[in-house]
């Protein structure tokens, strides 16, 4: 038998019923020549639609593992509240720990956004692999963290008035040095916050989203990081309204 915290591995599509599954590809690999696991071996699958299976290995194949699923729960592990979080998409292991850190805290969606002072510029190409390795990064930190579902990932996207429209929630911020107001309001169930590149937002990216409906919130008297910024946010945000007091 494993240690007592089980093992959480995500399978993309589990159908209603199912007995068994078959893991294949890196999962496969992972839970065999990695961690050593064997046919008796007990594990947790779930497939991102908010339920999880107590799961036990049945058979391990050179390239696949059969698991067959035990119990079904429904564990109360995601926050109540909606966050969408806007990101300006920055260098490589930042934009990664963001990713990381946003799933681990609960948020329900990730908006990249390039904006004037990004210092990363995608082509087509290059947008298409970013969110692979993305995708990855997010069933990772949701396989560690315990959730059950998967924060959804949107395609890079420049940040102009029909974005900030489009995810604009009941309470909208926009995180900037400049600002005059604090990230506390009214309790609210979706709320979307924006967080500008290294050099941060312009004067017209800022007037263009107190236009939208934004407010214009102050991050502290010291500057943080683009890394930074959003685990502040998210933190303070389901502190005063998520799951993060209780």
């Amino acid at each position: 038998m494993r240690s007592k915290r089980k093992q959480r591995f995500y399978c993309q599509t589990i159908q209603e019923g199912a007995g068994e599954i078959i893991l294949s590809g890196d999962t496969a690999h992972h839970l065999t020549k990695v961690l050593r696991f064997k046919p008796g071996d007990i594990l947790t699958i779930f497939d991102g639609s908010g339920f999880e299976w107590d799961s036990k290995i049945l058979d391990k194949k050179r390239k696949s593992v059969v698991v067959k699923l035990l119990a079904k729960n429904k564990p109360i592990v995601e926050s109540p509240l909606k966050i969408t979080l806007m990101q300006s998409v920055s260098r490589s292991q930042r934009m990664d720990l963001v990713v990381q850190k946003a799933t681990e805290l609960g948020v329900h969606r990730i908006v990249p956004m390039l904006t004037n002072n990004s210092v990363v510029q995608l082509d087509s190409k290059n947008a298409k692999k970013k969110m692979d390795h993305w995708k990855n990064i997010i069933i990772n930190a949701a396989e560690q963290s315990g959730r059950v579902t998967l924060p959804l990932i949107e395609e890079p996207t420049q940040l102009n008035e029909t974005l900030l429209h489009l995810y604009k929630n009941e309470h909208a911020f926009f995180l900037d040095t400049t600002g005059t107001t604090n990230l506390g309001s009214k309790k609210a169930d979706n709320i979307t916050i924006a967080i500008g590149p290294e050099g941060g937002f312009t004067e017209v990216e800022k007037n263009m989203a107190d236009q939208a409906g934004y407010h214009i919130v102050k991050t502290g008297p010291r500057l943080l990081r683009t890394e930074t910024a959003p685990i502040m946010a998210i933190s303070i945000l389901q502190y005063l309204y998520g799951d993060l007091a209780n």
